[in-house]
Order: C-alpha cells, then structure tokens, then sequence
C-alpha cells in the first residue's frame, strides 16, 4: 500500500512514517526544505520538498496513494490569522483538492479536540458535541473551520475522509510542549492555576499511532470523526509532579489563581499583538484555559467502531519518557 503522509518531519508524522514502514507500506512525505528528514532517511521513506502552498507538490504526494493522512499543521496558539489561513485552513484545502483529483480512496484528517473549546469543562465530551463558539486564539478557530471543511468536502464532494481528533500528543520524541515543560522546571517558572486539578486530554503517541491506522483501514470511518485520548484521568499537577520524580530534582509547584492570570495573559497577548508577534508571551489565554478546565473526552466510539484499545496506559507511558526528559534536563546527547 502507497501511504502518503504531510508533516512527517514532525512528532506525530514522523510516527506514523514509521509505523506504516515497518508494516511493509510505501511511505512518501511531504516535507519542506528546512525540515529535519534524518529519521525519514533511517527508514528510506520518499521524500517530496514543497509547502502547503504548493499544489503541484501535493498531486506528486498523492498520485497513486491508496492513503493519505494530514498531519501538517501550525500548532502555537499565538501568532498572525493570516498564518494559521495559510497552513491550518489554505493547506488543507490543498490537501483535499489533491486527493480527491488523484482519487486517493482513504484520506484522514487529524483535527484536535480542541474544536470543542477549552474554556469549559469537558467531562465525557463526545463527538456529537458542537463546536466552541466563544474563541480566544487562531489556532482553535482554524482547526474548527479545517475539521467543518471535511466534513463538507465528504458531503457534497464524495471525499472519503475520517476525522481524528486527538488531545495532547505525549511521549519520547515530543519536541514541542515537553522541552518547554522542562525549561520550565530548569528556570523555576513552572506553575499550575488553581492548584492544577484539572484533568489532562492525555493522547500517548502510540495510542493516537494506533487510533488513526485502525480509523484508516475501517469502512464504516468514513465521514466520521474520533475522539483519540488515553482514556486517563490525570491532573496537570500529577502529570507534572511525576515529570519532576523522573528528573529527580527538589521543585515546589506554585500555583496562581485564574481569573489575575487569564487577565494577564490577555495583556501580554495584546503586547504581542502590537509588537507584530516579535514578543511571544509566556502564558496566552488559551493555556490558561487548558490549565483551568477538565478536559476529559468520550472515546467510546472509536473502541466500539474501530477496536481502539489505549496500548500504553499512564504508568507505561510516564516511565517511557525517563530518558527523554532527563536528557532534556540535563543536557545529554
């Protein structure tokens, strides 16, 4: 099978790549020029140059696919609209028009459960559920709008596309939020919003690998959409304290009431604003948001309809990451 993959220079793509190799599939990439591909040379996948932007380089990706899956995608909450319009929104768009114009016959979308909203609490949230209305960030609008697009390219185009929606993808190999988490630590700067209560919308990179190629090879996938979480109830602060053990370092977690830090939070991003983004606030309303609100998801679908079982439970998952996070904090190669 010919699997096409955007964003595979990136955590979750880079995953995917692999996993879809090391089960004898033809994986070809589509990655820009400055991206990091040693681990798609390791694996001897086809690499493809181009941006979003390039529709040519999407119908090269696709030609001949029998798979593809969207991963790309800007994921700051913080920056100017007309990126987020250019990646988030344009690219997908670009990413349809290809596959239905190559009659690829499986396309997946890999959209986030924050299409739902983060400024409230999430205690069971289906994918019945509608989408946020009250929007603090560009990266929640453009993923909202991405996620409709699908369904809309399926319903009055025919394109054979799944939606997957996962939370926060975790495990060895994020280069995004955990080297932040950990400077945090590093720099005595982490701390939690009304002691960090909150349950996490916990998506282990196995377990999220494992959803989206069980919703890709279903039939019945088409036109829906899953909720792929780990199914855990753990809080910021736990997540966090037992980030901490794994380092092995003294740190008192200080937490700060909501309300002064989501005002706060609303002028530094105003600053940031007026600076053009050249200032990137260290706290934005919307991981205020996160840290406040229980953000615990129904996956109940994708366990009755795709025989979705998280794999990699929190205690495997936390005890994975020892190296990682050590090397992180220690500075080791």
């Amino acid at each position: 099978m010919r699997v096409a993959i955007t964003g595979a220079s990136g955590f979750l793509g880079g995953a995917l790549a692999r996993a879809y190799h090391d089960n004898g599939n033809h994986v070809v990439a589509l990655v820009r020029k400055t991206s990091n591909i040693s681990l798609l040379k390791e694996l001897g996948v086809e690499v493809i140059y181009g941006e979003l932007s390039d529709e040519t380089a999407f119908n090269t990706l696709l030609k001949n696919a029998d798979l593809g899956i969207h991963c790309a995608a800007l994921t700051t909450d913080i920056g100017p609209w007309e990126q987020f319009v250019a990646v988030n929104i344009n690219g997908t768009k670009n990413f349809f028009e290809a596959s239905l114009k190559q009659g690829c016959s499986k396309v997946v979308y890999i959209s986030s459960v924050v299409v739902y909203g983060n400024g409230r609490h999430h205690r069971g949230t289906d994918e019945e559920a509608p989408y946020e209305t009250i929007i603090v960030d560009n990266y929640t609008r453009s993923k909202i709008i991405a996620d409709r697009m699908a369904f809309e390219y399926h319903q009055k185009r025919n394109l054979p596309v799944t939606v997957v929606r996962p939370g926060y993808i975790w495990g060895p190999g994020d280069r995004a939020i955990m080297p932040l988490l950990i400077e945090a630590i590093k720099s005595n700067k982490l701390a939690v919003v009304d002691g960090g209560t909150n349950i996490m919308h916990l998506s282990h990179i196995d377990n999220v690998v494992q959803g989206i190629m069980l919703a890709a090879k279903s039939e019945k996938s088409t036109g829906r959409a899953y909720n792929i979480t780990d199914g855990s109830k753990v809080t910021t602060f736990r997540f966090l304290t037992d980030l901490i053990n794994i380092i092995g370092v003294e740190y008192k977690i200080r937490s700060f009431p909501y309300v002064p830090v989501y005002v706060v939070a609303y002028f530094l991003e105003l600053y940031a604003r007026l600076r053009r983004y050249k200032f990137k606030p260290p706290i934005t309303r919307y991981t205020v948001r996160l840290s406040k609100y229980d953000q615990f998801f129904d996956i109940s679908r994708a366990i009755y309809e795709l025989g979705y079982k998280p794999q990699v439970n929190y205690k495997e998952g936390m005890a994975g990451l020892t190296g990682s996070v050590r090397s992180l904090y220690y500075g080791q190669k």
